[in-house]
């Protein structure tokens, strides 16, 4: 590895990766892969029809503090189901076996980190061993 890479935490150089607190030297480092982890998609759908049942019964029996809570409910299933991001996590592959060494919203960082990961472990499967 001709340069080192340091950003965001994760520092990739001759002696090995490291990120999270966690040091990995680059000999037991096999291979890196980006696995995306979609939005969680019950919890809200649960959250909003609970709330559209409460404001149904709300509608049917008149009740004005029903209808208000109905909406609050189907509001927080809204909300709950925007601020959920897609997430990636960097997984390396040692002798022990998978580790998640990162975490992160920007795919394009994580596929930047897992190509130089691997750039790293062909190279210096590559060099002789004194």
């Amino acid at each position: 590895m001709d340069t080192p890479f340091n950003e965001r935490g994760v520092t990739l150089s001759r002696a090995g990766l490291s990120a999270s607190g966690q040091m990995i030297p680059l000999r037991e480092l096999r291979a890196a892969q980006v696995v995306k982890i979609e939005r969680k998609k019950p919890l809200p759908i649960i959250i909003a029809l609970i709330g559209l049942a409460v404001l149904g019964a709300g509608v049917a029996t008149g009740t004005g503090a029903a209808l208000v809570l109905g909406v609050m409910i189907v509001v927080v299933g809204y909300l709950s189901w925007i601020t959920q991001d897609v997430i990636y996590q960097l997984m390396v592959s040692t002798p022990d076996g998978e580790r998640e060494l990162l975490i992160t919203k920007d795919q394009a960082f994580a596929d930047r980190v897992a190509a130089l990961v691997g750039e790293a472990v062909a190279k210096h499967a590559a060099r002789p061993q004194a």
